[in-house]
């Protein structure tokens, strides 16, 4: 399975997608993170974001299904969560006087599926094409979602080469559901990066995030993601990153955290 990173910036991503390095996969997975955002995604005040989410998935073979359940705490009014990212609230880029407030509870269940069409070859990579689709469990009213649905087609391409050093490639474009007297466009995301093997339970990764605005005069979202993983035994791992953002469109800064269990 993947795991996440910050992903609120693809995702919630993308979600933010690092996928796992190359091994043999135990069927089951369940994993957890802490991720931190702050910036003011060219609005004049900063909103800080904190996303918990818990995943539970399963792999049957080439096929792979995951669903997250994820808390959420945000202190903005100028921001809200999609499935593609963080969307500029209309009317809200010149909102520096206004008073932001704190909100936290449920965020937008995900449930993602996925598909290794072509296993990785010689000279081809491994390729998974994948369907997203995100709940609106979010409270509307508290700004913690946008009360509408969104869906995500992508794919996953992975590489391997000299056996310690992999590369990745996400492609993914997602459907923005527009809430009441909003107007957001689709988005067109993309990742690209690569892990190293440094010794066999220790490994480092650097990704380049992007994608396209939601909001209409909102910048497109570019970020440079940094960390490492270290498998404590052989079911469990822990992995951290930081994050900082190269355009208005992202957060300024952000950390996560997180532990993945498999059996």
């Amino acid at each position: 399975m993947r795991y996440y990173g910050v992903v609120i910036g693809m995702a919630l991503t993308l979600l933010g997608a690092v996928p796992a390095f190359a091994e043999d996969e135990p069927r089951w997975h369940l994993s957890t993170s802490f991720n931190y955002l702050k910036g003011d995604y060219g609005t004049g005040q900063d909103a800080e974001i904190m996303y918990v989410p818990v995943t539970f998935g399963v792999r049957l073979d080439r096929f792979r299904l995951g669903l997250t359940v994820p808390y959420l705490r945000q202190t903005s009014q100028n921001v809200v969560l999609t499935g593609g990212g963080v969307a500029v609230k209309k009317g809200n880029q010149a909102a520096s006087s206004t008073e932001s407030r704190t909100e936290d509870g449920l965020g937008d269940i995900l449930l993602r599926a996925s598909y290794i069409v072509l296993k990785e070859q010689p000279l081809l990579p491994e390729i998974e094409p994948y369907l997203k689709i995100k709940f609106p469990t979010a409270d509307e009213d508290r700004g913690l979602g946008t009360g509408e649905f969104d869906e995500t087609i992508g794919v996953d391409l992975s590489k391997t080469f000299l056996e310690r050093l992999t590369a990745y490639l996400t492609l993914a474009y997602t459907f923005i559901g527009s809430p009441p007297g909003a107007d957001f466009d689709n988005s067109f995301g993309w990742s690209l990066g690569a892990a190293y093997a440094v010794a066999r339970p220790f490994s480092i990764f650097a990704f380049l995030d992007g994608s396209t605005a939601i909001a209409p005069g909102q910048d497109n979202p570019l970020e440079l993601r940094i960390g490492a993983e270290y498998r404590l035994i052989r079911a469990l791992k822990l992995t951290g990153s930081v994050m900082k953002g190269l355009s208005d469109g992202s957060a300024d800064w952000g950390v996560s955290a997180g532990l993945a269990l498999r059996f």
